[in-house]
């Protein structure tokens, strides 16, 4: 089971050292469907102390590349509010209250937020509140997939700018990609910044090569996503 590690310990602050917990997270995101309306997670407390945190879901969307959250009652989380004794753990429950979609994904996340402690032992200083967000995505009644298009153009300082558009019905999440020229001539440049692309969403990422590479008109793009590897070609200012 995959898990994820969140933490902010070691952080300076003008005040003095400042700190905040360590909490473990599995799985790292939750998938619902019409057939599964229940999911569960595991929270884990990684300190020596007791930690309280707030479980809330959120409506996901996302404009100008800018993740959007918004209060909704579509998804109840339970318990919204509990400690983790120290090294102990926590189940939370994530139930979809409304009907899957017929045709498109619906997407949510679930924000995780500690709350501090009135008085933070052992911490003279800035007392950081721990906060994680993870993916909930609801399957449609009917087959719903991404369906990307590519385009890329060249900045004026010779940086490679590569876009992607989601126009399907379901989200992606490219972890990383090469890209070339179409004639295999140059240097192969190469970005591991994620990204999630809702439908309807649009991403994009900023290459730097080097002085010898000239802008080229067309590029290839081989990538792994969580719908799999793909190999693209991309045109110049394409739609």
């Amino acid at each position: 089971m995959r898990a994820i590690a969140a933490s902010l310990l070691g952080v300076l602050a003008a005040a003095g050292t400042a700190a905040a917990s360590t909490l473990g997270v599995a799985p790292i995101r939750v998938e619902l469907s019409p057939k599964q309306s229940i999911a569960v997670i595991t929270v884990r407390n990684q300190e020596d102390s007791p930690v309280t945190v707030q479980a809330r879901p959120a409506a996901w969307s996302q404009q100008e590349e800018q993740d959007q959250l918004a209060d909704t009652r579509d998804v109840l989380v339970t318990p919204p509010l509990f400690t983790i004794p120290a090294k102990g753990h926590q189940v939370v429950r994530i139930a979809l209250l409304r009907k899957p979609d017929p045709s498109r994904e619906l997407d949510y996340r679930l924000v995780l937020s500690e709350v501090p402690p009135a008085k933070a032992a052992e911490v003279t200083g800035l007392r950081i509140a721990l906060r994680i967000t993870l993916p909930i995505f609801v399957a449609a009644a009917s087959p719903a997939s991404p369906d990307l298009s590519w385009r890329h153009s060249w900045l004026p300082d010779g940086t490679l700018q590569v876009e992607a558009q989601n126009h399907g019905s379901a989200h992606i999440q490219i972890y990383d990609f090469d890209a070339q020229t179409a004639d295999h001539a140059a240097q192969v440049l190469h970005t591991d910044a994620a990204r999630y692309l809702l439908p309807g969403s649009a991403a994009h990422w900023q290459l730097h090569p080097g002085a010898s590479l000239s802008p080229a008109t067309r590029i290839v793009l081989h990538g792994h996503s969580d719908a799999g590897d793909f190999n693209v070609t991309s045109d110049s200012g394409a739609q």
